[in-house]
């Protein structure tokens, strides 16, 4: 262990420093970003390094991921769609509402991470972004398929259709912000953005929170 031993410290050093990095990334944000009912474990997708002074995160191009336009079968006039993701830290809540050609989506772990996101939706094909995240799905077979996209991970994922009053809930009490996903069963996983920025798990669902539909933008 004589050589050895500042090797392993170096890479171990190493290692820390790339997680503590990716939660940064991901957690950073304001309205727009910080980052479960499932359809089975999602597929991790790493993507690929490239030079990035800038610290914006590239996104995960996968063709075959989303279902192509033929596919895809056109959205009902307002629909949700909620799923859990399993990562290799807590497992990622994610929920999808649809309105006509609007389309917004909350996700977040119940602790600290969270990303809103809004886009377009048109013949059973959606595109959303927020602050360093992504999705694009499709709809195929009452599922919302699609990749995730969170700083540099991307995830791939299915969404069943929900009824009422499963979907994404938004409250704000003395400047902060809380966001929930509540799953078909009942449960409940969210997180609280203060106002200075920081978060924390949320607490439970507010009698007064309010649904959020695909056309909302007061988030």
């Amino acid at each position: 262990m004589k050589r050895a031993g500042p090797i392993l410290t170096l890479i171990a050093v190493a290692a820390v420093g790339g997680g503590l990095l990716l939660t940064n990334i991901v957690t950073r944000g304001g309205s727009d970003s910080a980052p479960a009912d499932s359809a089975g474990p999602a597929t991790a997708v790493t993507a690929p390094a490239t030079a990035n002074p800038t610290g914006a995160s590239p996104t995960t191009a996968s063709p075959t991921t989303v279902p192509p336009t033929a596919a895809a079968t056109p959205f009902p006039a307002q629909a949700d769609y909620v799923t859990t993701i399993a990562t290799e830290n807590r497992p990622l809540t994610l929920s999808v509402t649809v309105t006509g050609d609007r389309s917004v989506a909350y996700v977040c772990d119940g602790a600290s991470v969270e990303s809103w996101l809004r886009g377009d939706a048109a013949a059973g094909r959606t595109e959303l972004s927020g602050k360093e995240s992504r999705i694009e799905a499709a709809l195929l077979d009452g599922a919302l398929t699609g990749l995730l996209t969170l700083g540099e991970r991307s995830w791939e994922f299915t969404a069943p259709a929900v009824r009422d009053p499963a979907g994404i809930y938004i409250d704000r009490d003395a400047g902060a912000r809380d966001s929930w996903v509540v799953a078909p069963d009942g449960s409940v996983t969210g997180v609280r953005r203060n106002a200075d920025g920081s978060t924390s798990p949320a607490p439970n669902l507010a009698p007064d929170a309010r649904k959020v539909t695909g056309d909302d933008d007061d988030f």
